[in-house]
């Protein structure tokens, strides 16, 4: 996989995700001549984000989406948009936690050996209880490290009740949603080589 990030990008969309990687480095060096340590280590987080998808090997449509994604809520965050804006915050989460839980149905599947088939074989139903899961888990981690960022860093990181539950429901709506996509049949990897197998075939008769 890491033979990725060696390939050209083709195409408009793939050279938008790659420019969102070069925006990410842009950003982290930003941080460090304009922000405090607090921004160098946000943008350096996204950046380590943005080259996931490369390394996983996804379409440029998914890829790109999750470039701008990250960015967007990153800089959301050093520029205080989600305090100045009432409502970006949800959807913020609904989009980025939505795209996080797909990469990390994507990663199970690919590495835990475990075969829902992504659209081809298998439960759907699985598919979505799975990415629903993963996401609404990656809403907590998030917003566990919102109240430590609050906590033991900057009282400035805006944390409140009415905030947390808000964006654990729209983190999971956009969850639930990208379940659902995967569930239906989206493409996710740039070729067939990087996708799980489907499943074998039984008495001459394929699973679907």
């Amino acid at each position: 996989m890491f033979a990725n990030f060696l390939l050209a990008p083709r195409g408009a969309v793939a050279i938008a995700a790659e420019a969102t990687r070069v925006a990410g480095l842009l950003s982290v060096i930003a941080g460090a001549i304009f922000w405090s340590p607090v921004e160098v280590a946000l943008f350096a987080l996204t950046l380590l984000g943005l080259c996931l998808p490369k390394y996983l090997g996804l379409r440029a449509g998914l890829d790109a989406a999750i470039g701008v994604a990250l960015l967007v809520a990153a800089w959301s965050s050093v520029i205080d948009l989600y305090t100045t804006v009432a409502w970006w915050d949800v959807v913020v989460h609904f989009a980025l936690n939505g795209l996080i839980a797909a990469v990390a149905f994507i990663l199970f599947e690919k590495f835990s050996g475990f075969r829902t088939g992504v659209g081809r074989t298998g439960s759907r139903v699985a598919v979505i209880v799975l990415t629903a899961t993963f996401g609404l888990a990656v809403g907590v981690l998030w917003e566990f490290g919102e109240w430590a960022g609050h906590t033991l860093i900057d009282e400035a990181i805006f944390v409140n009740y009415d905030d947390t539950i808000g964006d654990l429901a729209s983190g999971g709506a956009g969850a639930v949603l990208a379940g659902v996509m995967l569930a239906v049949g989206a493409r996710v990897y740039a070729d067939d080589s990087g996708a799980p197998a489907a499943a074998p075939a039984r008495d001459g008769v394929r699973a679907e």
